[in-house]
């Protein structure tokens, strides 16, 4: 079997090498030059009888962890098994083959309209001349997983992740069970059914997120004409472990000075300890700390602008640097790893993965140790318990509340929407001098915690 370690130790010298496990699964490791060059390796499966065997790509990692390839190609296996029709077609449509997913606009062959009879044709274009789907209302009576296809493709593409983590959840725990049913033939107790096995195995969060995407579905379906009624109408979260509890955890002065020795110990690298540093002196989220150019920070002006591109909310935002944030953007004397990225992942040339800078925190707080993973498994877990980035982000708005700072400059620093309610009790939206007398604030707080700890080996790196 592979492991994560084998993976990571790979160079640009492994190129053209070819890894194997056991299972069947295979690897080919190759260059990927763009955006950034890096080496992946492309994982595929061969299925089906000796002599008239395909090979099925399954996964491409780093885009894909090791365990969710297996996965892939475990249930590629199942459905060659099982062999009905719509768990084949979902089958030869793996996650990270490009080229099997029809262009936005276009129908999968098996959503070609029927006879009258409800018989798909036996000969003709799967498409119109222009490619183009047919009329919302003209296509005969699909399957769950045909109609997950198109609302995929109407409604999911637009999302920041082109509806993803949607695919992976709806093919993990609805398709493999309803994917073949009509979907104006699904029923409350078919949905409940599903639902209830994913609360079973204890996933309850995740339940009322399928939920949440099967409402979704079958609304847009009613909509366009593919079922009469949402057999989700009637289903709440509540009966399945009830809406996720928002997560409230925040950093008091104790555990920031905590964290500040804790680190230290924990054999955390550099660029990890003063990613969170900045994470707390700004309020900024992990993905946009990870993807932080050098060409966006001004250091004379001491701002940091995140374009639309890297911006959770879509739009540039511009981050004030205080004094205390500037010190661990350009610690003294150390030399810049990359003259793109602040902080550069295995290449010069590549930024830092923010599942990279999350797992590096998360494998010294989870108490077991993974193979191939860190062994401190408990240096960075804190009194108040285990943390995550966010809650760093949490705990930014957390101390400017408590100095006082209006609630609309809070928002304005973390980039929150200003909508409704909030809009009407300010005329105006904070000036970027507002928010920066805020920040310099968090600033010298940070700094008076970090520097004043209860003994003299609490020192931040």
């Amino acid at each position: 079997m592979l492991s994560n370690l084998e993976l990571e130790r790979l160079t640009e010298y492994d190129v053209g090498r070819r890894l194997a496990e056991a299972s069947g699964l295979t690897g080919l490791v190759r260059i990927e030059p763009r955006p950034v060059r890096r080496v992946v390796v492309d994982f595929s499966l061969k299925l089906g009888e000796p002599g008239r065997q395909r090979e099925l790509r399954v996964g491409t990692w780093p885009d894909r962890t090791l365990a969710e390839i297996r996965q892939n190609a475990e249930r590629a296996r199942r459905a060659e098994e099982a062999a009905p029709a719509a768990a084949r077609a979902l089958a030869q449509t793996p996650a990270g083959s490009v080229a099997s997913v029809p262009p936005k606009g276009a129908v999968p062959g098996w959503l070609a309209p029927r006879d009258a009879e409800g018989a798909a044709p036996t000969a003709g274009p799967l498409f119109d001349a222009a490619g183009v789907a047919p009329p919302v209302g003209t296509i005969a009576p699909a399957t769950v997983a045909e109609v997950f296809e198109r609302w995929r493709l109407d409604a999911l593409a637009a999302r920041k992740d082109g509806g993803e983590s949607v695919r992976r959840s709806m093919a993990k725990d609805v398709l493999p069970t309803l994917g073949a049913s009509i979907a104006n033939a699904v029923r409350r107790g078919q949905v409940v059914a599903v639902l209830e096995r994913i609360v079973e195995r204890g996933s309850a969060r995740q339940a009322g997120c399928v939920l949440a995407d099967l409402r979704q579905m079958f609304r847009w379906a009613v909509g366009a004409g593919f079922v009469d009624a949402d057999p989700t109408a009637t289903l709440r979260k509540a009966d399945f472990g009830g809406a996720p509890q928002a997560r409230r955890r925040r950093l008091t002065d104790d555990e920031v000075a905590e964290l500040a020795s804790k680190m230290r110990g924990a054999r955390l690298a550099r660029h990890v300890r003063h990613a969170t540093w900045l994470m707390l002196a700004t309020g900024a989220r992990i993905g946009e700390i990870a993807h932080a150019r050098w060409a966006d920070i001004d250091l004379d002006a001491k701002t940091w602008t995140i374009p639309a591109e890297f911006s959770h909310s879509g739009r540039a935002h511009v981050v004030p640097l205080s004094d205390f944030a500037v010190r661990h953007l350009c610690p003294e004397g150390e030399v810049r790893r990359s003259d793109v990225w602040v902080f550069p992942g295995r290449y010069a040339s590549e930024a830092l993965s923010p599942k990279a800078l999350g797992k590096q925190i998360r494998d010294r707080q989870r108490g077991s140790h993974i193979r191939g993973r860190a062994s401190g498994t408990t240096t960075l877990l804190l009194a108040g318990g285990a943390w995550t980035p966010l809650d760093l982000r949490r705990t930014a708005a957390a101390l400017l509340a408590e100095m006082g700072v209006r609630p609309d400059v809070i928002g304005a620093c973390l980039d929150h929407a200003v909508r409704g309610d909030a809009q009407r009790a300010y005329h105006r939206l904070p000036t970027l001098d507002e928010r920066r007398d805020a920040l310099q604030r968090l600033g010298r707080r940070l700094e008076a915690v970090e520097r004043s700890p209860q003994d003299s080996d609490r020192r931040a790196a």
